[in-house]
């Protein structure tokens, strides 16, 4: 028979035991919650994640600009191109005749843009993973131009292709 003594120290072993199964139940449990975040910080719901292979307006598909469209709006030379880059990779690289309006800093910027609001913008950023080009078209649209479109390939997708880039 089990004295006193040796019933305490079972009970004792037995709660620390279900203590340490608790402590990695719970250890468990939130390596599962950051798997799941950066399951879907990377691959996003409906493919709009860091690494979806497309990229999918938030609203009206139709704002996208693909190419080979894109290239012959540039060649029209009907459409303001607005880069929401940095100012700094703007003039390392950016589409002719763009306009930089870095989506940090879209304040002081604005008054680069034209007065009437129904001339047609084209935004873009570095690449299809870049949120900056839809982000600064959503804005656009806010504070009133009509007619925003945004470029998800970017600079990149432009450059891939052989179109120009100028550098300043």
């Amino acid at each position: 028979m089990l004295n006193n003594s040796n019933k305490t120290k079972v009970k004792l072993q037995n709660i620390s035991d279900y203590n340490v199964l608790q402590h990695i139940l719970k250890e468990i449990l939130i390596v599962c919650v950051w798997i799941v975040f950066g399951a879907l910080t990377l691959w996003g719901i409906d493919g709009f994640g860091l690494l979806s292979s497309t990229f999918k307006s938030l609203g009206n598909p139709t704002l996208q600009v693909e190419f080979p469209e894109v290239y012959e709006i540039w060649k029209s030379k009907k459409t303001i191109f607005v880069d929401a880059r940095s100012e700094a990779s703007y003039r390392r690289g950016h589409i002719p005749g763009a306009i930089n309006l870095p989506i940090n800093r879209i304040i002081p910027h604005l008054k680069m843009l034209p007065t009437n609001k129904e001339i047609p913008l084209i935004t873009y950023c570095g690449n299809i993973y870049c949120p900056n080009a839809h982000q600064l078209m959503e804005v656009l649209l806010g504070r009133g131009y009509k007619n925003v479109r945004f470029f998800p390939r970017g600079i990149k997708g432009w450059q891939a292709l052989g179109y120009p880039l100028k550098t300043e």
